[in-house]
């Protein structure tokens, strides 16, 4: 219903004498940070500012200007939105709520968040608006403190993972060890594999446990004795599940308040310079010996090979061969590979085994293997010395029964036609073939009949033909 025009100017004043009391506009002010009375048009009746905010000087210019004037493009477009919806709705209903962006003089901006009202002549509109410069300024404290977060946590993991690295790949092995609770913080893999147990299981333990003859008081006495001096303290100390006696060298320090011990486990027989200068002769043997070494691990992958298996096997570089199967080097195999694996671990050693090597060309030579099982209770490694066997000076002269046997078929020649002889022959060396076979292979029919490129049936076929049968299962 429209107020007729008498009635419409007297309210026009109380509302304006409303804002222009200096009471009211303390108490509107003072719950907000701008105080805004509109016209239906949106033009600006009168406008005030709490008492400490930087819009105070500014706002006094607004009263008979449009609001928009003073916002930018979008801020204008929506402030028009909101009096159409605000003014759509009954006084007295929740207010409808706009942020808008002033534009200052020299190209300032202040964004203010405003309370729209509608006013009991369905007309005017009350705006009461919070500055949120201060809102925003803490938004981006909090940002930069994120950031700033994020980047000590990113510089965190790549010192934990350089911690981590260096933990792993050095010789050494290092115990972390609280010293008030005696328990392991943490501990690299060479020194978990001289306590017996994997790392995972030690971590969080007392040290104590997995030594023999020592205490915590007395290990940590120990380690404070020489602190004054600076010097690293030496205690002896003996593996219980090894019973061998190892150094341990370690300093104490802080860190967030807890006193820690850096701990190294070191055989006492390992470490003496004729040792190292050990160390140092077998690495130029690796690199420099005339016989080619190989190291794999427990399922035959290199590890490690020298330059002379380089060089045997026509190579670019150790890089080329490391990480592939020794199988792909071997004229068999997989078969020879297995032989080499399994007895090799069941025997310690394997002395003399003779196949042929394949070269990334496709050529073939002649070899003999000897292999070492290097049984390391977490990281056993197969260590294989390959010697080039393509020379008839490097044919063992020892052939055992198989002289006695070639002996016979050489007997043969002035006795009997050559047709017979190429039969016999024939005979001799399948035999000869078999019983290596089965020497290689420790008796083990399977792996002999692999090797021998026959089905396990055709090889017990020729075991009973040479009265072989009786001897492999002995």
């Amino acid at each position: 219903m429209t107020l007729p025009d008498h009635r419409s100017l007297s309210l026009h004043k109380e509302i304006a004498r409303f804002v222009d009391d200096p009471f009211m506009v303390s108490v509107l002010t003072g719950l907000s940070d701008l105080c805004v009375l509109l016209e239906p048009d949106g033009r600006v009746v009168a406008a005030s500012a709490k008492a400490d905010s930087a819009l105070v000087p500014v706002v006094d210019s607004w009263a008979g200007r449009l609001l928009s004037d003073v916002l930018d493009d979008g801020s204008a477009q929506k402030l028009a939105r909101r009096i159409e919806q605000v003014q759509c709705q009954e006084p007295g209903l929740a207010p409808r709520w706009a942020e808008l962006v002033h534009v200052l003089g020299e190209g300032d901006v202040v964004p203010v968040r405003y309370a729209i009202y509608l006013l009991p002549d369905r007309k005017h509109l009350l705006m009461l608006g919070q500055d949120q410069r201060p809102t925003i300024e803490m938004q981006q404290l909090l940002l930069n403190a994120q950031i700033a977060l994020e980047r000590d946590h990113e510089a965190q993991r790549e010192i934990d993972t350089r911690y981590r690295l260096l933990m792993d790949f050095t010789t050494d092995a290092i115990v972390l060890l609280a010293t008030t609770s005696g328990q392991i913080v943490d501990i690299n893999h060479d020194a978990a594999a001289i306590l017996g147990r994997a790392r995972a299981d030690l971590i969080g333990k007392p040290l104590i446990d997995y030594l023999n003859g020592v205490t915590r008081e007395g290990l940590v006495s120990g380690l404070e004795r020489p602190a004054a001096a600076g010097a690293a303290s030496v205690i002896d100390v003996e593996a219980k599940t090894s019973q061998r006696m190892y150094q341990a060298t370690g300093k104490l320090f802080r860190a967030s308040g807890e006193q820690l011990a850096i701990i190294r486990l070191k055989d006492p027989a390992g470490g003496s310079i004729g040792d190292q200068r050990l160390s140092d002769n077998l690495r130029q043997l690796f690199n420099h010996g005339a016989d080619a070494i190989v190291f794999a691990d427990r399922d035959g992958n290199i590890l490690a090979a020298s330059e002379t298996f380089l060089n045997l096997t026509d190579a670019p570089s150790s890089g080329a061969v490391r990480g592939r199967s020794l199988s792909e080097f071997l004229a068999r195999g997989v078969v020879d590979l297995r032989v080499l694996l399994e007895n090799a671990r069941r025997a310690g050693q394997l002395r003399m085994y003779a196949t042929k090597l394949n070269t990334d060309f496709g050529a073939q030579l002649g070899v003999e293997i000897s292999a070492t099982w290097l049984d390391d209770q977490f990281d056993p490694v197969l260590a294989l010395v390959i010697r080039n066997a393509t020379s008839a000076s490097n044919v063992r002269a020892d052939m055992g029964g198989q002289d006695s046997n070639m002996q016979g078929v050489i007997e043969l020649v002035g006795s009997s036609t050559l047709k017979d002889i190429v039969s016999e022959t024939t005979d001799v060396i399948e035999r000869i073939c078999i019983e290596t076979a089965l020497e290689l292979t420790r008796n083990n029919r399977v792996a002999a009949a692999e090797m021998l490129g026959l089905s396990r049936q055709s090889l017990y076929v020729k075991l009973r033909k040479y009265d072989l049968l009786s001897k492999d299962e002995t």
